[in-house]
């Protein structure tokens, strides 16, 4: 948990709506960026005073399972009442352009964090937040309903679709959905982001 009492409001440089998710984005010089010292600056560097405590150790990437939802995420992350579910991506081909953000963020990336986080909050019971850091930009994820209950109820599909022997994982899943999510009647249009505040703690099976 954050020992910060008094909790600034993050400041985003850019938000949009993809596939019915509400993408807020944050870009930074990656040199300047992974030279910093503790984990939380590194690689969440949209927080200034706040300090997410990370769960486990700092080289384990702990495994998190919500019925037949299985996710490894890069990084857990205690913050106020909830989680930070991060997923990294840090590849010289996974960069975005300010200008141009809104058609490179890849939709199978930000559909695996979600994924991940479901498990998460599944598993601890708990609310958690999907987060995606690549090389030099960082998106909180923050699905809406439809989205939400798509991937909620494609689990048991995608693990026989994948034939998967014991549980399918967040890959996986954002897979299967990403073409059905294309397909879902409405997806496109505009909901209010008031239900959109993270993931809730369920039983996602």
């Amino acid at each position: 948990m954050s020992t910060d009492q008094s909790p600034t409001p993050l400041t985003w440089h850019a938000q949009t709506r993809l596939l019915g998710v509400q993408v807020q984005a944050y870009f930074f010089d990656p040199v300047e960026v992974d030279a910093r010292a503790s984990f939380v600056e590194r690689y969440l560097p949209v927080f200034t005073r706040a300090r997410p405590r990370r769960v486990g150790e700092d080289n384990d990437r702990m495994s998190y399972q919500a019925g037949d939802l299985l996710a490894q995420p890069d990084a857990v992350l205690e913050h106020g009442n909830g989680l930070i579910c991060l997923t990294y991506r840090h590849t010289d081909r996974l960069f975005v352009e300010q200008e141009r953000w809104t058609g490179q963020l890849r939709a199978d990336l930000m559909l695996q964090a979600i994924a991940g986080a479901m498990a998460v909050a599944g598993s601890r019971q708990r609310p958690a937040v999907a987060l995606l850091r690549i090389g030099n930009a960082l998106f909180q994820f923050a699905p809406s309903p439809p989205v939400l209950e798509c991937l909620a109820t494609s689990v048991s599909a995608a693990r026989r679709y994948w034939s998967a022997p014991k549980a399918v994982n967040a890959s996986q899943l954002a897979g299967f959905c990403e073409p059905r999510l294309r397909n879902l009647p409405g997806i496109a249009v505009s909901t209010s982001p008031a239900g959109w505040a993270g993931v809730a703690a369920g039983n996602w099976t």
